[in-house]
């Protein structure tokens, strides 16, 4: 049975927020956003995402109440930095180790690469489940447009080059970002497995799928 998580409402008002915004729109600081980001995701790794609340996250971060208004403007807002900084993270795996297109030894690294970047951070996996859950998957991350050109790019020009078989690169982009992301689901949300159990398969896979013999 799939839980319907709700956002709470804040006791800050919507003008309050923006009055804040406006006084303080100047001296927004990278740091301190850093560190807000930081405590929530300890508190959601260890408390869940449905009883952490704001408050508690300025509170624990040292940043009044009003003023983390200015850095996000919902819990829901924290959550998806979280998961965009977390995907920035695989497209800059992509970037370093897709040099030119698409080959064997490239999805080898590429796919071993991200699950050992995911299995430290099945944390924020699980926020990605909390999003769906929230009815927002259909909200796509701004860093997972990324992912999807970098793995087009070199798709096309594999295929360019005779290395790859003939696909449409973008629903091959897709497919293949999905079968990574379904692995780390069953891993980390569904199963609670390692994801060796999958590596090996999932690279033969796409091997098979991908590679011209």
């Amino acid at each position: 049975m799939c839980v319907i998580l709700t956002e709470p409402v804040d006791t800050v008002s919507i003008n309050d927020r923006q009055s804040v915004i406006n006084k303080m729109a100047r001296i927004a600081e990278p740091g301190r956003r850093a560190a807000i980001l930081a405590v929530a995701r300890d508190l959601f790794s260890r408390q869940g995402y449905a009883r952490t609340s704001m408050a508690q996250i300025s509170t624990q971060s040292g940043v009044a109440h009003g003023t983390v208004y200015l850095y996000f403007d919902s819990k829901l807002s924290v959550a998806d930095a979280l998961v965009e900084s977390y995907i920035s993270g695989i497209s800059d795996i992509l970037s370093k180790s897709l040099s030119g297109s698409l080959g064997p030894e490239q999805i080898k690294i590429c796919v071993h690469n991200i699950l050992l970047y995911a299995s430290k951070n099945s944390d924020i996996i699980r926020l990605l489940d909390i999003r769906a859950n929230l009815g927002l998957d259909n909200v796509r991350p701004h860093a997972d447009k990324k992912v999807q050109r970098i793995l087009r790019a070199a798709i096309t020009e594999g295929i360019r080059r005779g290395r790859i078989r003939e696909y449409d690169s973008l629903a091959a982009a897709e497919l293949v970002s999905g079968l990574i992301e379904w692995i780390t689901r069953i891993c980390f949300i569904w199963l609670k497995c390692d994801t060796s159990r999958f590596e090996k398969t999932a690279i033969q896979m796409l091997e098979h799928a991908l590679i011209k013999s």
